[in-house]
């Protein structure tokens, strides 16, 4: 689950002063007491979370010089060389070093320096050769890191009429938006009233009609420039994922030929921060799940370099990227398979299936066809991260597999979502907007064949039966008299499933601007937004997949499984963590989605609150005070009551060493901070207590 940043940015800057503070005193101790081993694990544990806590927010130059610094005190904790009066110096220097960017941040919301000088002092330090301290001065490491940087000042020679560009705040321009937003709602009012008005006068002068018509134009010009300046190129997005994953290739071993050429498109800024994570959990998918070894290739005559490609075609107002990899493509029997495993109750249903409705089994939480984790694999997410993504943007996925011949995932995303293209209808006296990238067909009534089946409703379109439901029976109003000759059926359709919807009528299609649900209906799944109508009413967009499910769970042979998911017990979690940021980030995360959270500062806080109160996963650190996460891991394993809990280990960094030491330790996943915001913590959690 992504966090605000700025929410927790005044309580890493205190909680960080504290730590170097820690770290002074305890280098002038080490100073007098070389061989304080107690002293000398204090101050790694403290760079150790300062590394830690600089990672998750995403402040790169203080995590890089933290972490050289405790590669130096890890050598002297090892015997590879003495305490020297350069390395006390060098320490000195770093602390200065990061309380000052600690204001930077705070001024200017990032830590960017030139690391590289640092970088080569600890290299040398760790290697016992003699370096210097005469370039760590950070005004200079400043310079250089804005050298090759744009700004908006002047030269003092430079013209303004030469100037072509300038930067504007994206705050600034969603001020403009809700603004012009206002405007069209009172242009649907004054059009509104003017066909009142015309109706009553049968001749209005012919200039009069026309200058409305422009004058919509213009609005409706107007409006589309202004939504533009919030849009960016989507290279922005698919220029680092080359490089990110052919590191995931390297790490996996697998050799991958990457195509994605340039393109020109813009997208909606908003998109665009979750379409990164999405491309980059299918092409993770590509080669974890599809790439097959070089041996298997070899076998089955494909070059041994295996190819992925992402390739983005634009049409009307959206834009369709496909996701493609000529690998292993999905084993729908084993997919048929692991589904009745997961589901045991709906064997029968799912033995009947077809490839195209078992796709749906991919995209449940926890749901894998691996037998063995990998570093991919294993971090606690799967299809449904991508699906809820997806659904984020008001997109739409397709998936099209071939054995051995690969597997394509099919997105279909808005270029913005400021505006919404849409069906206003009825239902149980309520009006509401259905997006129209969900509308597969439209049907009136009369004209479909309706039929019933053990008491489920059914509308035959194209040779196939597909389940009808009367959108009023979610509303709370099913006792409104239906009429069925003066309704309209609506075929929605959402990840390879069709619906039936029956509303009472279909007022119009439009195009309108789109407003976010305020903050206290933000948890509210069955609406995604709201649009205003020419009387200023407050429409709801209706969340279509929600929706489906909700209709779906009203089939009698469903309706306990239904009270069931709506009654679901509430969990508690442990987080156990010394960094008082990395806890508050946590605790929100788990609050946010549900949770009971408590919380300790180290291992043995930890065990007096689980003899305290009963704890459903526990989420600790690795180094902590008093008891370390191992130490930690191992008197929860010899408590019968949590000899079975989950426990998740999170890590400033990844250490295959550490991961296999506690995974031997029964910890059930070992997560990085930096992977927080993708949602894997949250998910890992979810998969372990069955959710």
């Amino acid at each position: 689950m992504a966090f605000k940043k700025e929410e927790f940015i005044q309580g890493f800057v205190s909680e960080t002063e504290e730590h170097l503070n820690s770290i002074n005193d305890g280098i002038i101790k080490l100073k007098d007491s070389p061989e304080d081993k107690e002293t000398l694990a204090l101050v790694l544990r403290e760079l150790h979370t300062i590394k830690g806590s600089s990672r998750m927010l995403g402040f790169s130059s203080i995590e890089k010089i933290s972490h050289g610094l405790e590669d130096v005190f890890k050598g002297l904790r090892e015997g590879h060389y003495e305490l020297t009066d350069l390395i006390i110096k060098l320490t000195f220097i770093t602390s200065d070093c990061i309380k000052r960017m600690l204001l930077k941040i705070q001024k200017e919301r990032n830590d960017k320096i030139n690391t590289e000088p640092f970088e080569e002092a600890y290299e040398k330090a760790c290697s016992g050769l003699f370096f210097s301290t005469e370039n760590l001065e950070l005004e200079n490491l400043e310079k250089k890191s804005t050298d090759n940087e744009n700004s908006l000042s002047l030269d003092e020679n430079e013209n303004l009429e030469n100037i072509t560009s300038i930067r504007i705040n994206i705050e600034r321009i969603n001020e403009i938006i809700r603004s012009f937003d206002n405007l069209i709602i009172r242009q649907f009012r004054f059009k509104h009233q003017f066909e009142a008005f015309e109706k009553k006068i049968h001749e209005v002068p012919k200039q009069l009609k026309e200058d409305i018509a422009l004058t919509e134009n213009a609005i409706f010009d107007i409006q589309h420039q202004i939504l533009n300046l919030r849009m960016l190129p989507l290279d922005i997005v698919l220029t680092p994922i080359r490089k990110e994953i052919q590191e995931e290739a390297l790490r996996m071993q697998k050799d991958i030929h990457l195509n994605i050429p340039q393109t020109d498109f813009m997208l909606d800024k908003v998109i665009l921060e979750q379409l990164k994570d999405i491309l980059l959990h299918l092409v993770r998918n590509a080669i974890d799940h599809g790439i097959e070894s070089q041996e298997q290739r070899k076998l089955l005559k494909k070059d041994p370099k295996g190819n992925i490609s992402i390739k983005a075609v634009q049409t009307s107002n959206y834009i369709k990227i496909s996701v493609s990899d000529d690998g292993s493509g999905i084993n729908y029997e084993k997919v048929r398979e692991k589904a009745i495993t997961k589901f045991p109750s709906n064997k029968k249903e799912i033995l009947e299936m077809s490839e195209k409705e078992l796709q749906q089994y991919l995209f449940i939480s926890g749901f894998t066809t691996k037998d063995k984790a990998t570093e991919i694999s294993g971090r606690g997410v799967g299809l449904d991260v991508v699906r809820d993504s997806m659904e984020k943007i008001k997109g739409k996925i397709h998936l099209f597999s071939q054995k051995d011949q690969g597997t394509t995932f099919e997105l279909t995303i808005p270029l913005s979502l400021a505006t919404q293209q849409g069906l206003f209808i009825t239902a149980g006296g309520i009006k509401f907007m259905i997006p129209s990238h969900y509308v597969k067909e439209i049907m009136d009534a009369e004209s479909c064949a309706m039929t019933s089946m053990q008491g489920q409703l059914f509308v035959s379109l194209h040779n196939q039966l597909i389940p009808a439901y009367y959108l009023s029976s979610i509303l709370g109003n099913n006792q409104i008299e239906r009429d069925s000759s003066k309704t309209t059926v609506i075929i929605v359709e959402y990840l390879e499933s069709l619906l039936a919807i029956i509303v009472d009528s279909i007022e119009k299609y439009e195009n309108v601007v789109v407003n976010s649900l305020p903050p206290v209906l933000k948890k509210l799944d069955s609406v995604q937004g709201v649009v205003y109508d020419e009387n200023y009413d407050i429409i709801p967009i209706l969340n279509i997949p929600d929706t489906m499910q909700r209709l779906k769970s009203l089939l009698a042979y469903e309706i306990k499984k239904y009270k069931t998911k709506n009654e679901k017990r509430t969990f508690s979690i442990l987080i156990v963590d010394d960094s008082v940021t990395t806890r508050q980030i946590e605790q929100t995360i788990f609050e946010t989605a549900g949770y009971h959270v408590e919380s300790a500062i180290d291992g043995i806080e930890a065990l007096e609150k689980l003899k305290e109160i009963h704890i459903d996963a526990i989420i600790t650190d690795i180094s902590m005070p008093r008891m370390d996460g191992l130490t930690l891991l191992s008197n929860i394993r010899h408590l019968d009551e949590y000899s079975k809990t989950p426990v998740i280990i999170v890590s400033g960094a990844y250490d295959p060493e550490a991961k296999s030491m506690f995974l031997e330790a029964g910890a059930q996943a070992f997560i990085v901070k930096s992977e927080f915001q993708r949602g894997n913590l949250l998910q890992a959690v979810k998969e372990f207590l069955g959710e």
